[in-house]
């Protein structure tokens, strides 16, 4: 979607939780929200139902940008989930009465270093002329149909329009602001001083019936302290706003 309008706009909260796909026993998050969570968040905005959206925002359908604005760290907490049936009884006093069984599950959260809050820039267009402008006038009201959050319902989240602006060419020695996906990763400058970190995340996914599959994994790389990642080469890489970015296709 080389030449089209690109909606910018940051998604900012208190703290955050990107679950892995690959983990079961315990929760590790993310750095930065994954496609499929960016997706999410585009579809609560415009109103669409869980899971009728993957379609309409699939590669080949919605180009996509993140980039970190703030450092963040990780961290791990333990906490007490409840083991419950439909038709238990569940209430304060049957918890002080342990008559619940709990069990400790660890959870990684993502938080802000040096900032108040965590903000993410994302950066989209879209195939469909309609629903992109749907999605700008949403933007530009500041109006969301659904609660938008960082990964999970608890950690609520808002977001700021930024504007519309024109792709364009590269700002050469500049670096790059936004993730970089695995077959680019030749163009990095490993000579500069970096804390790039690598994580491998869904897509897209697909509804086979009622369930949900993943159909495509990939890896990307992020610097953890929000800065821009110099590179050798401006191969695959664009300027929208003065910022060098690269799809994550």
């Amino acid at each position: 979607m080389s030449g089209s309008k690109v909606l910018v706009f940051d998604i900012i909260g208190q703290m955050a939780h990107f679950r892995t796909y690959y983990t079961n026993s315990s929760s590790i998050s993310y750095g930065f929200p994954p496609r499929t969570v960016v997706i999410g968040i585009i579809a609560a905005i415009l109103g669409y139902k869980r899971d009728s959206y993957y379609e309409i925002f699939s590669p080949e359908n919605c180009s996509l940008s993140v980039a970190l604005l703030t450092s963040i760290r990780k961290k791990i907490y333990t906490l007490s989930y409840i083991r419950s049936k439909r038709g238990d009884k569940l209430s304060i006093d049957t918890y002080l009465k342990r008559e619940l069984n709990t069990y400790p599950i660890s959870v990684e959260f993502v938080f802000p270093i040096k900032d108040e809050q965590i903000k993410y820039r994302i950066y989209v267009t879209l195939r469909d002329i309609d629903i992109y402008e749907r999605l700008k006038n949403k933007l530009e009201q500041n109006k969301s149909f659904y609660s938008i959050y960082l990964g999970i319902s608890e950690l609520l989240a808002e977001f700021e329009y930024i504007g519309e602006f024109d792709v364009e060419k590269p700002v050469e020695g500049r670096g790059v602001s936004s993730v970089i996906p695995e077959e680019l990763f030749h163009l990095i400058d490993f000579g500069g001083e970096l804390s790039l970190v690598l994580e491998k995340m869904p897509m897209n996914f697909l509804m086979d019936g009622k369930i949900r599959k993943i159909i495509s994994t990939k890896k990307f790389v992020y610097d953890r302290d929000a800065r821009k990642i110099p590179v050798k080469r401006y191969d695959n890489v664009f300027s929208i706003h003065g910022k060098n970015l690269i799809w994550m296709e």
